[in-house]
């Protein structure tokens, strides 16, 4: 059976790139599988942004300079990894292509991501809901980006959803607001992909980086935001422990955030494989990303989770899914470095035990995907037959 994901395949975010590598190699286990390489202009040109603006301002044009000779490498980075990792489908720039390259799959697997937020995908969501693209249509992991969808919206969800075979989402409630919009009870929670790989298939893939590390012991900072709390900690850490902090750096951060952090090594060519290698690595990680907590996690480190100002409830889930709950650190810190000290053994002792909770969500997520897989081809071989 032939498979294709549909999913941000065009994102330099970690990620977006890593949840989508995971799919892939999950489902490459027992299928043919391709990314389906959508990609129309609006979406490009989010992560590719002209450099002449009109009419030209000086001070956004050098801005945007600066940005594109900082990201440069981490671009690069970013093509090999895919080109080199991932099967892709010939490029697809708007419907009718898109369409062209589903008639030739036996599947269409929608997800994960934040495949069916409109506030990013806008007029295209209609292709990331397959309307009225007639194919077999699985959706996994996927997400809103938050808990409702406008009025006018209502009704391309009802009449999309129910044209699916079969629907996973990765927010709980998501699941139960859908469900009474589509009127179906069959909805499913299912685990981020990056949680169907296991430690030693992403310490496997990390081991193809050969990016130069720190030092031995180091801190690594990821911030998707920046955050005064978190920066006073990688200070505290490192003056305490007389080890260096470093920040893997995103594409299109402020400059006011580069000059915020001077005393603190900014690291802008990161690429997938170096990030997983930069995490399996450090002594201790800071982050306020879900995926940053994701891979802390999964690499069984001592880290601390920061909240984020709008994308936190996510992390909040995952955190409470190993027994850390209220372990976050929140704009109320108030420089209290006990805190700091006890989530950092707290995070340390998660490991000590298994965790059945995750290990039930993983497995139930696996079985979704091969049950989903399996009636599909049962179902076109006896239509075939016939």
């Amino acid at each position: 059976m032939k498979i294709g994901i549909l999913t941000f395949n065009w994102a330099i975010n970690y990620g977006a790139i890593l949840q989508m590598y995971a799919e892939y190699r999950y489902l490459n286990k027992k299928n043919e599988v391709v990314v389906i390489n959508y990609v129309p202009d609006y979406f490009y040109n989010m992560y590719n942004p002209k450099i002449l603006d009109k009419p030209i301002e000086i001070k956004s044009t050098l801005k945007k300079l600066l940005q594109k000779f900082l990201n440069y490498k981490q671009h690069k980075k970013f093509k090999h990894f895919i080109s080199n990792e991932l099967s892709l489908t010939k490029k697809a720039k708007n419907r009718k292509e898109l369409q062209e390259i589903i008639n030739g799959l036996d599947l269409v697997i929608v997800g994960s991501d934040q495949v069916w937020n409109y506030d990013i995908t806008k007029e295209y969501i209609r292709d990331y809901l397959l309307t009225d693209i007639k194919c077999n249509k699985i959706s996994y992991a996927a997400s809103l980006g938050k808990n409702h969808i406008k009025n006018e919206l209502i009704y391309l969800f009802e009449k999309s959803l129910n044209d699916f075979d079969f629907v996973s989402l990765r927010e709980k409630a998501s699941i139960n607001y859908l469900k009474q919009i589509c009127k179906r009870d069959d909805f499913k929670l299912c685990v981020d992909p990056v949680f169907l790989l296991n430690k030693a298939e992403w310490k496997q893939l990390a081991e193809k980086s050969n990016y130069k590390l720190p030092r031995n012991n180091f801190i690594l900072i990821y911030m998707l935001e920046y955050n005064d709390n978190l920066i006073k900690v990688a200070r505290y850490l490192s003056k305490k422990y007389k080890i260096p902090a470093v920040s893997i750096e995103i594409p299109f951060i402020s400059l006011r955030r580069i000059r915020k952090m001077r005393d603190i090594k900014k690291l802008h060519d990161v690429g997938p494989t170096d990030f997983l290698k930069l995490f399996l690595n450090a002594k201790y990680i800071l982050t306020n990303s879900f995926h940053g907590t994701a891979f802390s996690l999964i690499f069984e480190k001592q880290f601390i989770s920061f909240a984020h100002s709008t994308v936190n409830l996510r992390m909040e889930n995952l955190l409470n899914l190993y027994g850390l709950n209220n372990v976050q650190i929140t704009n109320t810190f108030n420089d209290d470095f006990a805190l700091v000290e006890e989530i950092l053994k707290k995070s340390k002792q998660t490991y000590d035990k298994q965790n059945k909770e995750i290990d039930n969500i993983v497995k139930n997520s696996k079985e979704f995907l091969n049950n989903a897989m399996n009636k599909i081809k049962t179902r076109s071989r006896d239509n075939y037959e016939k």
